[in-house]
């Protein structure tokens, strides 16, 4: 009689720990309290989602540990957002949709362009799905969904949709509903930046091969991916997951700023235009490496709970030696060379304590990266948080 109990015992708690791990809730609109049907619900970055039924009710299993956000979004309504931690679970909500407000009269905005697709959409493309190999690959199904506006005096352009965009990756087999929230290419500054909700469903094929492909596909992305890198940060594995971390430091180019200056004001003696050039042609900034490498608990300033904390100044510079550059990318930065390790390095804009869980999450606005990893992070390459090679 004992294995029986003992079975018992262990199909219960796994039932137990699993119904620890739900979300339920129900749908409705703010205005009147009616159930919405058919919304979007979905953790956010990841492929656990569902949609509300027609009593606007929901329910979520199996949800992983860490910080998530729970989105909900639906036609002619503004996206809801519900941040929780999974030591908050079971729970269960009520989510209230506010109807989307059209723009109000006294807010002076630049009127949409006509036939902006045509104009703009490369620029999107470029910035949201990226220039890589599996960029080629990806389609965008609405793309008439997607609204330009350009403004002239500081040279920037940015995307609206009033509705999911719905995109096809080919090449990791993802189909994708994403929530774009704000999208802005600013030509002045050279700076892109969007964000939005992105919720990824496996695509649907009976081939095996075209599954074996897409596996192959995913581990390639994943592989020296800022994801890959966060979480061998998170377990302090860094090293022997291929990546090398030492601190950068930039310092401004103080010869170029004084040759710009003279350039600008001064009739320059022929025999100076050449030096001048030179220096003109350099960077900007002036790079200096640390000798010594970093290890996690360089970075990683403590704990809370199941959540890492990194603090860093300055730069970290990060090289991949697993995998080298794509030669896509020489060509993307114009730059006639060999292939080496991919180098990238990360700042944090306004320095705080950021938090990184176990499946390498963290605030994407909190960390900017440049180098490879701001060619590589885009939508063509985005694997969901809950991915496992």
């Amino acid at each position: 009689m004992k294995i029986p109990a003992i079975f018992i015992f262990f199909l219960f708690f796994s039932f137990f720990a699993f119904a620890q791990r739900t979300i339920k809730g129900k749908v409705v609109a703010s205005a009147n309290g009616a159930p919405v049907a058919g919304c979007s619900v979905f953790i956010n970055n990841t492929s656990k989602g569902t949609a509300s039924d027609k009593n606007g009710n929901f329910e979520l299993n199996d949800i992983s540990p860490g910080k998530h956000e729970l989105v909900v979004s639906s036609i002619g309504y503004e996206t809801s957002v519900y941040p929780f931690n999974s030591v908050q679970l079971p729970l269960q909500l009520k989510i209230e949709l506010q109807v989307k407000v059209k723009e109000l009269g006294n807010v002076i905005v630049e009127p949409s362009v006509e036939e902006g697709w045509d104009k703009w959409g490369k620029t999107f493309t470029d910035n949201f799905i990226g220039t890589t190999p599996n960029a080629s690959h990806c389609k965008i199904k609405n793309q008439k969904a997607i609204h330009f506006r350009y403004y002239k005096k500081s040279n920037r352009v940015i995307a609206y949709s009033d509705e999911p965009l719905i995109f096809e990756n080919k090449a990791l087999g993802y189909r994708i509903s994403y929530q774009l929230e704000e999208f802005e290419v600013n030509f002045k500054t050279r700076v892109s930046m969007y964000y939005g909700y992105p919720y990824f469903e496996d695509m649907e094929t009976g081939r095996k091969s075209r599954v074996s492909r897409w596996q192959r596909n995913r581990d390639k992305a994943y592989y020296g991916s800022m994801m890959h890198f966060m979480r061998s940060l998170y377990i302090d594995s860094m090293a022997q997951q291929g990546f090398e971390v030492r601190r950068m430091f930039r310092t401004p180019n103080e010869e170029k700023e004084r040759v710009k200056k003279i350039h600008r004001t001064e009739d320059l003696p022929a025999d100076s235009i050449a030096y001048y050039e030179r220096i003109l042609g350099q960077p900007d900034y002036k790079e200096r490496y640390a000798k010594d490498l970093l290890t996690g608990d360089s970075l990683i300033i403590g704990t809370e709970g199941p959540f890492k904390i990194l603090f860093f100044t300055d730069y970290i510079y990060v090289t991949y030696k697993n995998e080298i550059e794509d030669r896509d990318y020489l060509v993307a930065q114009r730059e006639n060379r060999q292939p080496t390790w991919q180098r990238s390095y990360l700042t944090m804009p306004d320095p705080r304590q950021v938090e990184i869980d176990i499946n390498g999450s963290y605030p994407p606005q909190d960390i900017l990266a440049w180098g490879y990893w701001s060619w590589s992070e885009k939508m063509a390459d985005f694997l969901p948080l809950d991915y496992e090679p």
